[in-house]
């Protein structure tokens, strides 16, 4: 009894930081006006685009550890996902998620480095899939998105060039053992001259383990390119389904002068401006640059309307049934009585 006393009482507590960080800044009211108003065809095509974007997530993650010798449930790796949306949802920055992920990934029997491995090789090849689709969008509509002036752009180039530079930095760290050796120094470093830890010798040793299988895990994509390619592919269709919701809420108002590639562009630019704002799932960047978007794509009459539709599809929603998943996935034992 005592069990589930603290199992409710450490839900209650994710619902509140749910509310606290990301559901109380939404105008639910206007929210339900416009739901009153659009095209409901468009707008359970957005919904059809979420539950594959999801589905393709949890495909990936499943994908990944079966190349790893390490076989999971698409069940299971659905726990995963709502793991990562969740806690990346409430926490600043994103970084949350992946944390509480590779906890999960333990209790399910999978080491640390095989988790760890995953996680960064997820994190690297979802950078290169935005940078890859903003690239090629920008090619083609760099001019309509750029006209935009003022601190959106400011922040989607900065966006841009912090995402080349994150995958710089996640490549070294896959893919290059000097760069391994030379993090390796410098923990056996920390660990020699601080005087709380105990048991040095124990530790170093668990680590340079850690590191030896960590290597053997990352030479699996390396000996194996048709990894990478798979998981490009993967996750590029996922993220073509994020911004595809961006034209059908557009569609939904009854509007068309604008191309659903133009739409995607647009939405792509707020993704990358709002990555660097450190707050909660992003929230008060990503809804002010999709205000300023809106302001141009929508008019000023729908623009909030617009926004918090969008919002609701690609975040809010997608935050309801993460905290849902995840609460089923991490108790399910417990509820069910069973894995």
């Amino acid at each position: 009894m005592k069990k589930y006393f603290w199992t409710t009482i450490f839900f209650l507590i994710l619902v509140g930081l749910t509310y606290f960080f990301v559901l109380r800044g939404c105008d639910f009211n206007l929210l339900i006006e416009s739901f009153k108003n659009t095209n409901s065809t468009y707008l359970f095509l957005t919904f059809l685009t979420m539950f594959i974007y999801v589905f393709l997530g949890a495909f990936f993650i499943k994908r990944l550890l079966g190349h790893f010798n390490y076989p999971t449930k698409l069940s299971t790796a659905y726990g995963y996902l709502f793991t990562e949306i969740y806690f990346s949802s409430i926490t600043p920055s994103y970084i949350g998620g992946q944390p509480v992920q590779v906890l999960e990934m333990k209790k399910e029997g999978i080491p640390y480095e095989i988790s760890s491995v995953t996680v960064l090789f997820n994190s690297m090849i979802n950078r290169i899939a935005l940078i890859l689709v903003a690239t090629i969008l920008f090619i083609f509509f760099g001019s309509e998105v750029f006209a935009v002036k003022g601190i959106y752009s400011v922040l989607v180039i900065l966006g841009y060039i912090t995402a080349l530079m994150v995958i710089g930095i996640f490549c070294s760290l896959i893919y290059s053992e000097k760069v391994t050796k030379i993090l390796l120094k410098i923990a056996f470093y920390l660990i020699d001259h601080l005087k709380f830890i105990k048991n040095k010798k124990k530790i170093k040793e668990k680590l340079s383990e850690a590191v030896k299988n960590y290597q053997a895990c990352s030479k699996i994509t390396k000996n194996n390119p048709l990894i990478v390619v798979e998981s490009l592919i993967i996750l590029v269709l996922q993220r073509l389904c994020l911004l595809f919701a961006s034209y059908t809420v557009y569609r939904s108002f009854g509007l068309n002068q604008y191309g659903v590639f133009l739409l995607m562009a647009f939405q792509i630019c707020v993704n990358l401006g709002s990555d660097l704002m450190p707050t909660p799932g992003g929230v008060i960047a990503n809804e002010g640059l999709l205000l300023v978007v809106n302001n141009l794509l929508y008019g000023e009459t729908l623009a909030l309307s617009g926004m918090l539709m969008l919002r609701c599809f690609n975040f809010y929603f997608l935050v309801l049934i993460s905290a849902i998943g995840y609460f089923i996935f991490h108790y399910r034992k417990k509820i069910f009585g069973k894995s």
